[in-house]
């Protein structure tokens, strides 16, 4: 049996406190509650064993690391696709360029029409 804080509870359950005050309203939690002044300190009793650091922990860690690997490869063909769009506006500028007339060149382009 531990005893834990609801902070530390939440934390180790993956509840938000809200869900963790519900679930104590409603007696699916057990809880101890020692004397403080005019209030009370509440513990969450809990039966069971931290969660270990074995097969689970690992299938997680191996799944994050896929899921990065993922995003990593995501990542580059952005990078990719940017590069490849910032050649083409570099190629409709120069020929923008090209079909201006000298004098067009060099006024402002919102005075251009």
């Amino acid at each position: 049996m531990r005893l834990l804080t609801k902070a530390e509870a939440c934390r180790e359950l993956r509840l938000s406190l809200s869900t963790l005050n519900r679930r104590i309203a409603a007696g699916d939690v057990t809880v101890k509650r020692e004397p403080r002044g005019s209030r009370h300190r509440v513990y969450v009793m809990l039966d069971d064993d931290p969660p270990s650091n074995g097969v689970a922990a690992d299938s997680e860690l191996i799944a994050a690391q896929e899921r990065i690997r993922g995003l990593e490869a995501q990542v580059e063909l952005l990078h990719e696709q940017l590069e490849h769009e910032r050649q083409r506006n570099a190629g409709l500028v120069d020929a923008v360029e090209v079909q201006m007339h000298p004098c067009e060149k060099h006024r402002p382009w919102w005075r251009l029409w």
